[in-house]
């Protein structure tokens, strides 16, 4: 599956985890890491969200279609698939927008 990202910034931290490793806990970064790797080994979101890494969820609220795999009980990877709701299983085009405390109704982001 082809990955893009939100900005540069976010792009920096994705292509290089030893300076995610700076900015974020050890065990978030391994957790980041694998799921990577996993979206990058799929052919399509729809495999991805069948195989259940990362316990995905939908995000409601937001003007697109966006995912969330959980990081930390708290702290989630925010994706989002360049799909429509009737095309997100077949897409094969997803952008990171970057790490987010999600917790309540607040959103502290790590790396965005």
């Amino acid at each position: 599956m082809k990955i893009t990202y939100a900005n540069r910034k976010v792009k920096k931290y994705f292509t290089d985890y030893a300076k995610m490793q700076q900015k974020l806990p050890y065990q978030w970064v391994t957790a980041i890491k694998k799921y990577m790797g996993y979206l990058e080994a799929m052919e399509c979101f729809g495999d991805f969200l069948k195989a259940g890494y990362g316990k995905p969820e939908r995000l409601s609220g937001y003007p697109k279609l966006r995912y969330s795999l959980h990081v930390t009980p708290n702290v989630r990877l925010i994706l989002e698939p360049n799909a429509k709701q009737d095309t997100v299983m077949i897409c094969t085009e997803i952008e990171v927008e970057g790490v987010t405390d999600y917790h309540g109704d607040k959103e502290n982001w790590y790396i965005r």
